[in-house]
């Protein structure tokens, strides 16, 4: 296909760093499935719910969008070209700018898009 368009670099968090704000005990969390589980009770001084997240001292990684669209000479006269959004990470971030022309090898995951986000309904 054809690389249409690339977002800027996005910092993609890893590993999350939560300090006490009671007695400064610190414990990293590592993201699952793109969830924090924030720990709730400091260990040190069990305090509930008085942790901290500490920007500079989390682990990121390079994330970047790239929209690819199907070449023009693959497509049958009269039809639009299809069209899907990958996501780069680390070492793949900046390697293709719009108008370059890839082949594309990896994991599709298919998600559901809301028509509007106040209705439960999928498109």
């Amino acid at each position: 296909g054809m690389v249409v368009r690339t977002s800027p670099v996005i910092p993609d968090l890893k590993v999350a760093f939560f300090q006490c704000a009671i007695c400064g005990h610190s414990e990293q969390v590592a993201i699952d499935r793109g969830r924090i589980a924030e720990p709730t009770q400091c260990s040190s001084c069990h305090v509930r719910h008085g942790f901290t997240l500490v920007h500079n001292r989390c682990y990121f990684s390079d994330k970047q969008m790239v929209r690819v669209q199907e070449t023009p000479d693959e497509v049958p006269s009269g039809e639009t070209p299809a069209s899907i959004v990958i996501f780069a990470y680390d070492d793949l971030v900046d390697a293709v700018r719009p108008g370059d022309r890839v082949e594309v090898t990896g994991v599709f995951r298919a998600q559901a898009r809301r028509v509007n986000p106040k209705i439960t309904k999928v498109k």
